[in-house]
């Protein structure tokens, strides 16, 4: 015959139990309150292909999607002329994360320059609402495809160190994306096949939590 718990110790045992019930409670609320995190893609041509990937990812963590801005063979510096970055990372909602993928095609010879130009990209996106950029540096590129590929991966090379050099004291999120590129080029050595853009993808979102921008 199973034992009868006295009066007190039944009492105590539900008063304990009920005190936990409003944390859990509260905790649940907060959870269902927190607005969604928000995030924009800009960049260059790799955007094109980036994008819809990122997009995939941001959706899977509970995040929206703002969108992504491809702007084919578009560098730093133009980004920057266009003076249009804010109206266009805010034209779907504010975001709480910024994605930039640009210096494929920066040609920029000044380091001071170059320094002066992501600092205007990232100002733009901090005054679009992003709290966190995070910044994918140039890909490698396979010299082995043809003369401009190579000329092309000495670029990168460059901009890529300038950036890794400039990018975090200006309280970027920078990825360096070459040693996430080494295979799946398409044919031109500079761009990916879908694989190769899978790969980068995925590579480079692994190294980074979306949700950390929003606890």
């Amino acid at each position: 015959m199973a034992a009868v718990m006295p009066d007190a110790r039944l009492a105590a045992l539900a008063l304990a139990l009920a005190s936990t019930l409003p944390a859990a409670a509260h905790a649940t609320a907060d959870e269902a309150a927190r607005p969604a995190l928000a995030v924009r893609i800009v960049g260059d041509s790799h955007v094109a292909r980036l994008g819809p990937r990122i997009e995939r990812a941001v959706r899977d963590e509970g995040a929206v999607s703002l969108g992504y801005l491809s702007r084919r063979g578009w560098s730093t510096g133009r980004y920057v002329r266009a003076n249009d970055l804010v109206d266009r990372m805010t034209e779907n909602g504010r975001p709480d994360v910024v994605v930039v993928s640009l210096g494929g095609n920066d040609r920029c010879a000044s380091r001071a320059v170059y320094a002066a130009q992501l600092a205007r990209v990232v100002a733009a996106a901090r005054e679009a609402g992003a709290t966190r950029v995070v910044w994918l540096g140039p890909a490698a590129s396979d010299g082995e495809r043809s003369e401009y590929a190579r000329h092309v991966a000495d670029w990168h090379e460059r901009n890529a160190d300038w950036q890794r050099e400039l990018l975090p004291a200006m309280g970027v999120e920078w990825i360096d994306s070459r040693p996430l590129t080494r295979g799946g080029h398409g044919a031109d050595g500079i761009h990916f096949t879908p694989s190769g853009y899978d790969a980068w993808s995925a590579r480079a979102l692994a190294r980074v939590r979306l949700r950390d921008a929003a606890s």
